[in-house]
């Protein structure tokens, strides 16, 4: 019996050696399904990723082609601006229009200026002193 009681042992053993194995290797069957799991996971997110940098180095090359536009636009609108009149030269012309301006301004009728003569016998050099003192006078009484 003492035989018997060995090749009982013996069969334990490897009874305990087979479960043993098969459930190593049902284990190795389950890390297997989850590492291809997890494969196929990180190349879908490989794949999603590739898709986003793609989409954000489009926007991105927008983006600039943005910018050069509007740094072309801006210095289209510098140069138009060159052009425009200042404040200074608007005020120059205003200056110019209220002197020239009739309602401000009195002027002589030709026939004014004939009769004039005609009252008055006055050499030439007179008559631009005379011009002269009344330009002067209107120009002090508008300041």
């Amino acid at each position: 019996m003492p035989q018997q009681d060995i090749i009982n042992q013996v069969v334990d053993r490897v009874n305990d050696f087979n479960r043993r194995v098969r459930d190593l290797e049902e284990k190795i069957r389950n890390l297997s399904a989850r590492v291809n799991t997890l494969d196929d996971t990180v190349m879908n997110k490989t794949e999603s990723n590739s898709e986003s940098i793609q989409d954000l180095e489009e926007d991105i090359n927008q983006m600039s082609d943005r910018v050069a536009n509007l740094e072309v636009d801006i210095k289209n609108i510098n140069r138009e601006k060159r052009k425009f009149v200042t404040s200074q030269e608007l005020d120059e012309i205003e200056n110019y229009m209220n002197l020239m301006n009739p309602i401000n301004s009195s002027f002589m009728t030709q026939k004014e200026v004939k009769e004039m003569l005609e009252e008055e016998y006055v050499e030439k050099d007179e008559i631009e002193d005379i011009v002269e003192k009344e330009i002067r006078k209107r120009l002090n009484k508008d300041d």
